[in-house]
């Protein structure tokens, strides 16, 4: 598996680097923006892990950036305690989860070691089962990953894909947040309720003019009803 690094101090990047690859990992590094996103586009990582404060460009117009090339990457965000704002609009953006400075290096593999297994597990899950699944107006055709709304295909980072497919097939039935974060993201981390409506949001406006199939359930959670 191959991860990209983007962070600007010379010292954590070091570590990460040197603990991801004592786990077998293939690292490619880059201290700025610019630079990560070239990397992105040449060398195709499975992952990336983003400082959101970079030299150069805000971490948050890298993942556009990101976004713009395979918004099916996974991204997972670095940023201090205090940028909460920064968390916010990085998982509005796009990003699939976020990790806080200091950190420690068992919990960033953890998260990494997360993400790929639900990647892999989908993928094997996805060899058996029927590609596509149509929703009144909307399709989801699970091995390309692709999201058509009236026969238009609409781009969908990994973590929406992953909540409209588990939505759409188990439409009218209500999951709690704590539901979404078990099967979407995989574990639970702080701040974890904000990120599922985020996510919501973002899948809202993307369903758009079926945006309110997405209905909220007050006190409970979320459900597709078309």
């Amino acid at each position: 598996m191959k991860i990209l690094v983007i962070d600007d101090e010379k010292s954590i990047l070091n570590l990460i680097k040197m603990n991801l690859k004592l786990e077998g990992y293939e690292i490619i590094v880059s201290m700025n923006g610019i630079e990560g996103i070239e990397k992105f586009k040449k060398e195709k990582p499975d992952l990336v892990i983003l400082d959101i404060m970079l030299p150069d460009i805000s971490g948050h117009e890298v993942i556009q950036k990101f976004q713009e090339v395979n918004n099916d990457i996974p991204v997972i965000m670095v940023t201090a305690k205090s940028q909460i704002n920064d968390k916010l609009l990085g998982l509005q953006l796009g990003a699939d989860d976020y990790i806080t400075k200091p950190f420690n290096s068992t919990e960033l593999i953890l998260r990494i070691k997360a993400i790929t297994k639900r990647i892999t597990k989908k993928d094997r899950e996805e060899v058996h089962k029927n590609n596509e699944i149509n929703l009144g107006a909307i399709k989801v055709l699970k091995n390309e990953r692709k999201v058509l709304v009236d026969g238009k295909e609409v781009n969908m980072t990994y973590k929406e894909f992953n909540t409209l497919l588990l939505m759409i097939e188990n439409h009218n039935k209500v999951f709690t947040r704590d539901e979404l974060l078990e099967k979407v993201w995989g574990y639970e981390y702080e701040g974890n309720s904000r990120a599922v409506d985020i996510l919501i949001q973002r899948l809202r406006k993307k369903l758009s003019p079926y945006s309110q199939s997405v209905k909220t359930i007050y006190g409970v959670g979320y459900k597709l009803e078309i």
